[in-house]
């Protein structure tokens, strides 16, 4: 660490960008203000909260954003870390002491300045917690390997000193924690020296008070020992919880990145069991681990006190060592495929257990209660087998170790009392050397437990790490993040198929123009390709050949995260989070605008039933709340839409679940407040489509005819059929 620089803001709308280059400077790493300012994605209005976040991301610091207490902000959260000020300004707090808070303002007309626990909840704290305590917002940020990286795409990730790189915030209580190992080590030492001069002097020579003496310094030995184990554990169980949660949010931030095509080949329960991955690396790294590498003081120690006494002892006790760790070295190279194999079981076993979960209507519907239960237990009873072949291999390893281990350990008593027998050795030396071997023991053990940890550790790393080897959904290169020429979308000669074995062409020879601020409704029959070309354009997936322009631009050129902010998508499988219902409809905002929330809610016909809640904006739904129908979900999916004031929207298949009227009403309302927005709607009623002012017909996959309502009435082709069936289905 470098200490502290202040940066000023250039521009006042530089506050974000400014904080941000202050604690990255912290932390060793220099950035310009312009290259931050890029990546804080700032605009007119200056910066949010999240945009920072999300510039801190992607120059490799972790964040977390959270509302907390005065209280927390100066005992529990790391520091540096930025504040919003004011509402509308952001400063960094880089020290808080004794009801003291150092802040650097980039703003040059403040600069560092201290404040006191009522000024700074003056300034920042704005929310009114539960219990009536004032709460401000803080982002926290911490290094992650990836920050100290020069090189991005260098990172070895299935490494273990990538892993250790979450310690390197934790320095100081590392060295704590080595300090209590070094100073315990020490005074165990002491002990065998105490043991051979209780007896050699204080038994022997009949001296009461020198036995007493002796017992004495033992018991200040191990009083000492037991309070420094106490706080070993107290400081590896602090940095345990966070270097996991560090790890687990690296791996959901890598996921977050990945393509969509990576999960339609990656099933819920392989992701998830890699979850166990880091949670098996964490307990390695933040158990006992670091105990049992300093435990080789210990060791190391007692080895030499063995061979200053005796080589011989030595020499059968290095020996019987040596072969100890070379049975468990072999036991676990063994163990290797079993353990893919069960990774490969538990994860199947958990997407199946899953599947019973989330169809459990449709098992009951269908009386497939017991049909289901059946293959889970099949796959349960292959896990089974594989657990029950590493434990046998487990077992044969730790009693073969624990035979070799008491044969050394017999043989040095047997050469030991032979020694005292002839006179080498003293009876006070015996009972020391078996003492001496008692702590031995322990170091051994602790080793052969450590090589078997980190094999398991390494199996895991190599899992995660094919994860973390995935290409991004979009590369570090620079992203325009403005919309060229006129906004219109058009498409030459697309084709495209999923990225999967054997998988058919979905779409072929795509030539066609969605005009800017007009509403185009692609139609056609089910399986003709019309929900995988809306997901073409909103930059999911990527053309197998041919281009998609924005403006005249490709649009694999523009940043993803800017394309997305402008588009408002209702997908036909759109998701309900278990969240509030303004923060579901608020996806992804910080601060709820409660005017557009409004607005959304009544141009989506969802008004009234959010009225009848008991907690009505504030009442908690999907998985873990209230549940909603299909026309519910839909009106709140369209609501999400429309809250976020999108230029370009798509419609998949977005009113199915709604009567006609409602669908009429929600149409009109929404088209008149989306009037210059680029509307594409895919639909099956031609009470919804026939209203577009261009109309893309697609067959298989293929563009069979485009044009307005009337033109291709008059054609009396492909779209006049699919019209007057529906019109004949609806009489």
């Amino acid at each position: 660490m470098l200490g502290f620089t202040y940066y000023q803001q250039l521009e006042e709308m530089d506050c974000g960008a400014a904080c941000l280059r202050m604690v990255a400077r912290h932390y060793g790493r220099y950035y310009s203000l312009e290259h931050l300012r890029e990546k804080t994605r700032i605009s007119r209005e200056g910066v949010s909260l999240l945009g920072i976040s999300e510039g801190a991301e992607s120059i490799g610091l972790q964040t977390l954003a959270l509302p907390v207490t005065v209280d927390q902000l100066e005992h529990e959260i790391p520091l540096p870390c930025i504040l919003p000020w004011n509402e509308e300004h952001f400063v960094v707090l880089h020290k808080a002491r004794k009801g003291r808070f150092l802040i650097a303002d980039p703003d040059p007309v403040f600069g560092k300045q201290a404040f006191s626990r009522e000024q700074i909840q003056r300034h920042w704290a704005t929310t009114q917690g539960e219990n009536g305590v004032q709460t401000g917002n803080v982002l926290v940020l911490e290094t992650t390997p990836d920050f100290f990286a020069k090189d991005r795409e260098g990172i070895d990730k299935s490494s273990l000193k990538y892993v250790l790189e979450y310690f390197s915030n934790y320095s100081n209580l590392l060295w704590q924690f080595a300090a209590g190992l070094l100073l315990a080590s020490m005074l165990q030492v002491l002990m065998p020296y105490l043991l051979k001069n209780m007896v050699d002097f204080g038994i022997v020579h009949v001296d009461y008070n020198f036995i007493v003496l002796v017992v004495i310094a033992q018991g200040v030995l191990m009083l000492s020992t037991t309070l420094l184990g106490a706080l070993r554990r107290y400081i590896m169980l602090h940095i345990g919880g966070r270097v996991n949660v560090g790890l687990v949010s690296d791996y959901i931030q890598k996921l977050t990145k990945l393509p969509l095509e990576f999960f339609d080949s990656r099933s819920r329960g392989d992701l998830l069991q890699r979850i166990n991955d880091h949670e098996r690396l964490q307990n390695f790294l933040t158990g006992p681990t670091l105990v049992r590498v300093f435990s080789l003081i210990n060791f190391v120690a007692f080895a030499i006190v063995l061979a200053l006494w005796s080589t011989a002892l030595f020499a059968i006790f290095l020996l019987g060592t040596i072969v100890n760790i070379l049975w468990v070295s072999w036991q676990e190279s063994r163990k290797r495929d079993l353990d893919f194999k069960l990774f490969e079981q538990s994860a199947a076993g958990k997407e199946q257990l899953m599947e019973i979960i989330d169809g459990i209507q449709e098992i009951k519907q269908g009386n497939a209660s017991r049909q289901k239960r059946w293959a889970w237990e099949r796959k349960r009873s292959g896990q089974y087998r594989t657990r029950v072949r590493l434990s046998t291999i487990d077992q044969w390893q730790r009693t073969g170790g624990t035979a070799i281990n008491q044969i050394k350990n017999l043989l040095i008593t047997l050469v030991a009392a032979t020694a005292v027998l002839k006179g080498d050795l003293t009876i006070g030396t015996l009972v020391a050397i078996h003492y001496i071997l008692a702590q031995l023991d322990s170091p051994i053990e602790d080793f052969t437990e450590f090589i078997r940890g980190y094999r398991e550790s390494m199996i895991s790393l190599e899992r995660m790490n094919e994860i973390h080897n995935k290409a991004d959904e979009q590369d570090a290169t620079h992203r325009l993040s403005i919309i060229p020429g006129d906004g219109s979308l058009k498409l030459h000669n697309v084709d495209f198929h999923y990225n999967l074995p054997n998988a058919p062409q979905v779409l072929s020879g795509i030539d066609t123009e969605i005009p800017a601020g007009k509403i185009t409704a692609i139609v056609g029959t089910s399986g003709s390709g019309k929900s995988t070309l809306l997901k073409l354009l909103q930059g999911f997936y990527q053309p197998t050949s041919g281009e998609i322009l924005v403006g005249g631009t490709n649009l694999a050129t523009l940043n993803k995260t800017f394309w997305r902010s402008l588009s408002g998508v209702v997908s036909q499988d759109g998701y309900i989070f278990s969240d509030t219902i303004a923060r579901n409809i608020a996806l992804g905002e910080e601060y709820i605008d409660q005017e557009r929330l409004i607005k959304a809610v009544k141009i989506s016909q969802i008004e009234r039933f959010i009225d009848r809640l008991p907690n009505g904006y504030g009442t908690m739904i999907g998985e873990s709340g209230v549940g909603l129908s299909r026309g519910q979900q839909q009106r709140l999916l369209i609501a999400r839409a429309i809250y976020h004031q999108p230029k370009y929207l798509f419609l998949d298949e977005a009113t199915t679940g709604l009567n006609a009227f409602t669908e009429v009403t929600i149409m009109d309302e929404l088209f008149e407040y989306l009037k210059d927005a680029t509307i594409v709607i895919v639909a099956h009623r031609h009470s919804t489509f026939e209203r577009a002012d261009h109309i893309v017909v697609l067959n298989d996959g293929v563009v069979v005819e485009q044009g307005s309502h009337k033109e291709l009435m008059k054609t009396r082709s492909n779209y006049f059929r699919l019209v007057r069936n529906q019109t004949l289905l609806g009489n």
